[in-house]
């Protein structure tokens, strides 16, 4: 997606959920506002990747509450930005949160190549993902598989992994070669919270 068109879409989703709540809002609206804001944070992910730092700093704009570090630290990945925030929905007896986790760096279980990554991941305790499901097939086409409540897609260099293998989508950028990229895209459902997770792999130098 073009940044610039990025921006306008993602400025417009994000603006509805800065608006007041309804009153008397109801479940409908409750589950409305999260796929809104389950939506928004993807569209500025992939406008400002893979620079996790923009994303940030992007979001406050938007009204994220402020990205905060965390003390997470992957095996195999370097971490050189990155953070958490957490957008809520509350009236009266009615509540939703979407939680954002965004980071970038270097993969250094992959050296000697030299394989940047950039992840977006999102939670929610509504049921967010089946909305998801269209966003990220009109993105990426049919999902590569649905299965235990998974459903996968997988793009660039990345297809043709194995959908279920979390390292496999980075190993087929890493074989690809210089310059390659590749995506893949994970919704599940873990008790009772939905899940999203985006991770792009680019073999090569930052930027």
């Amino acid at each position: 997606m073009p940044a610039a068109r990025g921006w306008i879409v993602a400025g417009a989703a994000l603006l509805s959920i800065c608006a007041p709540p309804v009153a008397m809002a109801d479940q409908d609206d409750v589950l409305a506002w999260s796929q809104t804001a389950a939506r928004g944070l993807f569209q500025l992910c992939l406008s400002d990747a893979p620079d996790a730092a923009r994303v940030a700093e992007h979001g406050e704009v938007w009204g994220w509450p402020r990205f905060m570090g965390y003390l997470e630290h992957p095996d195999g990945y370097k971490r050189e930005a990155g953070g958490e925030s957490r957008r809520t929905f509350q009236d009266e007896k009615l509540s939703a949160y979407v939680e954002a986790n965004i980071q970038s760096g270097e993969v250094t279980s992959a050296a000697p190549a030299q394989v940047q990554y950039f992840r977006c991941n999102m939670a929610s305790d509504q049921a967010v993902d089946a909305f998801l499901v269209g966003y990220f097939t009109e993105l990426y086409g049919a999902p590569v598989t649905t299965t235990d409540g998974t459903t996968v897609w997988l793009d660039g260099a990345a297809k043709g992994a194995d959908p279920l293998d979390d390292d496999a989508a980075m190993k087929a950028v890493v074989s690809a070669g210089a310059g390659a990229r590749g995506t893949r895209v994970e919704l599940s459902r873990d008790r009772g919270v939905d899940r999203a997770k985006l991770i792009t792999f680019h073999d090569g130098p930052p930027g």
